[in-house]
């Protein structure tokens, strides 16, 4: 079983400011990250999704109903990967945003995210051929790559956002992290227990990973979207690493058996003590969050969708768009500007 160590006790008294080196040291520190993820390592990923869209267009049926990506089973005792593929995870918390709130059992949170994302696959194994539109709203080599995310991913639970920033924060959990990507070469999953959650609070939390980490982060969850979010059973952030690339070079050359991945052995990672005290979101954070949300804000009717045309995926609803004058449309949630804190209230929620 996974655990993770718990998170210190703040200090009897507040610790000194940092000096301006300190602080220079961390502005260079996050902005790094932010240019090798969101501008650099983002966009070699795009490229490679448009790559799969048209020069070497992915083609229905690559995957059988049975194949483990579809249904999410292990093939050597049929049983779900998903709940062995929790690579870390908090102790379930006590306090949570509603007050009579219990969380499911981790085991069924990492299910229910994983039977979603396998039923995406499923739509792209299925023969004849979904047409593209409401009932397959995505392109086949975008379904396809989900089974590398769900299947062959791993996952790191925790309560709320806020502890996980304690985590992220500390540098020897940060090293550990990168470690299991570089050794396992595969997609990570922040998962998190809370599913009542401030959508503000999210956007400024994806923001803090990428700041952080050297990837980009995409936030999905079942509340009000932000960034370029969509629809997910938990509140779940995926650190997008590029392991997906290959299994779906070894897919596309018909290599079925070698994309599905065993289980990940316990007891190799986090086996420390980690977290750390932290700070809230920084200027330079809510920045990074609220220029990404402002732009898929002004996509319009499209909104966070970038590979496929929302208007032939919804129809009806880009009609009552249209008739509005786009104010039936989909919308993400605001996010008031840093840098005129005493111009723009932050939104009711």
């Amino acid at each position: 079983m996974v655990t993770a160590a718990r998170i210190p006790s703040p200090a009897s008294q507040p610790p000194l400011p940092p000096s301006k080196r300190a602080r220079l040291k961390e502005v260079l520190f996050l902005s790094q990250n932010i240019v090798r993820g969101n501008l650099l390592h983002n966009t070699g990923g795009g490229f490679q999704v448009l790559r799969l869209l048209s020069v070497h267009k992915m083609r229905a049926g690559l995957l059988a109903a049975d194949h483990p990506w579809v249904t999410g089973l292990a093939p050597q005792d049929h049983l779900p990967i998903w709940p062995r593929n929790v690579v870390f995870r908090t102790p379930v918390g006590r306090h949570w945003a509603q007050p009579d709130y219990q969380p499911e059992p981790d085991e069924v949170i990492v299910s229910k995210i994983g039977k979603f994302l396998a039923a995406m696959v499923k739509k792209s194994g299925a023969t004849p051929e979904i047409p593209h539109g409401p009932t397959r709203r995505m392109p086949h080599a975008i379904n396809y790559l989900h089974g590398a995310v769900h299947y062959n991913g791993l996952t790191l639970l925790f309560n709320h956002f806020a502890e996980a920033m304690h985590y992220l924060a500390d540098p020897q959990f940060r090293r550990e992290l990168r470690r299991l990507v570089r050794v396992e070469q595969r997609e990570v999953t922040l998962v998190f227990r809370e599913r009542h959650y401030d959508p503000v609070e999210f956007a400024y939390f994806s923001a803090f990973v990428m700041s952080h980490l050297p990837w980009f982060a995409n936030v999905n969850g079942a509340g009000r979207k932000v960034m370029w979010g969509n629809p997910s059973p938990y509140p779940a952030v995926n650190i997008i690493t590029g392991a997906w690339v290959p299994d779906m070079e070894r897919l596309r050359h018909g290599e079925t058996e070698k994309i599905v991945r065993p289980p990940l052995e316990p007891g190799r990672y986090f086996q420390g003590t980690y977290g750390v005290s932290t700070r809230s979101f920084c200027t330079l954070e809510r920045t990074h969050a609220f220029l990404i949300n402002g732009w898929v804000r002004r996509r319009g009717f499209q909104a966070g969708l970038y590979f496929v045309d929302r208007r032939r995926l919804e129809p009806e609803r880009y009609r009552a768009y249209r008739e509005s004058g786009g104010l039936a449309g989909p919308t993400n949630q605001p996010l008031p500007n840093p840098l005129r804190r005493s111009r723009f209230a932050r939104p009711s929620q």
